[in-house]
């Protein structure tokens, strides 16, 4: 079972740790850590990347690179929930079609990733691909 240890360290800032170990600096913009409702779009990205590795992975695909760029609109009025949401893939991977990278990402956004499964179903999210070659930059959207 997931669990998680958050400590106020001072002012606005705390400390995040997860059930592994691992910590992070909780802070607002324009300060030490990472902005709380980031982390949102942090984990979001990882955890669909994470199924992207996978996927490609088994499918036998030799990833050289992936990268994520996310961005989001928020309410203009508290509590600033995210309405739209849009990840934009950057991927080596010599052999790999716009097809199969657009499926990998479709699969890991709305099949696999317990992230995206938990945010309410209003915030729309999106996704592009650019798959980088030497020489070669194909562009897809979605």
């Amino acid at each position: 079972m997931p669990q998680i240890d958050l400590t106020w360290i001072d002012e606005q800032r705390f400390l995040g740790v997860d059930s592994s170990g691992h910590s992070m600096v909780l802070s607002p913009p324009n300060d030490v850590g990472v902005k709380p409702s980031e982390t949102l779009l942090i984990a979001l990205a990882a955890c669909a990347a994470h199924d992207v590795v996978e996927i490609l992975r088994k499918q036998r695909l030799p990833l050289q690179r992936l990268a994520v760029r996310v961005t989001a609109t928020q309410a203009a009025d508290p509590p600033w929930a995210y309405q739209q949401i849009h990840l934009r893939f950057q991927v080596q991977a010599p052999g790999v079609k716009a097809r199969q990278l657009e499926r990998a990402i479709d699969l890991a956004l709305n099949t696999y990733c317990s992230v995206r499964a938990s945010l309410a179903p209003t915030i729309t999210v999106t996704f592009d691909t650019e798959i980088l070659e030497p020489g070669n930059a194909e562009s897809s959207r979605q």
